[in-house]
């Protein structure tokens, strides 16, 4: 065989399967920003977080901090960000549009505030 294959995404282990003190989602540096003219307006700066298995996290701020940003990148519903971002030790950050979504429709979900949206 000339090629190796690549892992698949449904070889991607259960959050009960990882190796202690593993983190379920970590993330290194994550920023988004919006143009303005003449510069960029930044939404988020520099998020470092851990978060293990188990863990009970609250995202606490003012409005327009960024709160509901931050939670649409950790739930993949955006890919318009900067930084490094794991998942189950899977590298969100690089996989291609159609493994993030496949990724996060296996493992995320939503439940939004307002039953409209």
């Amino acid at each position: 065989m000339l090629f190796k294959r690549s892992p698949s995404l449904s070889e991607v282990p259960d959050a009960a399967a990882l190796p202690a003190n593993t983190p379920l989602m970590s993330t290194r540096g994550i920023e988004k920003s919006f143009p303005v003219c003449p510069g960029q307006t930044y939404v988020l700066r520099r998020i470092t977080v851990d978060i293990k298995p188990g863990e009970f996290v609250s995202i606490m701020g003012p409005s327009g901090a960024g709160k509901s940003t931050l939670l649409h990148i950790l739930g993949m519903h955006d890919a318009a960000w900067s930084g490094e971002y794991f998942f189950m030790g899977q590298p969100i950050h690089a996989l291609a549009p159609k493994e993030r979504a496949a990724l996060q429709k296996r493992n995320i979900g939503f439940v939004f505030q307002s039953y409209h949206l």
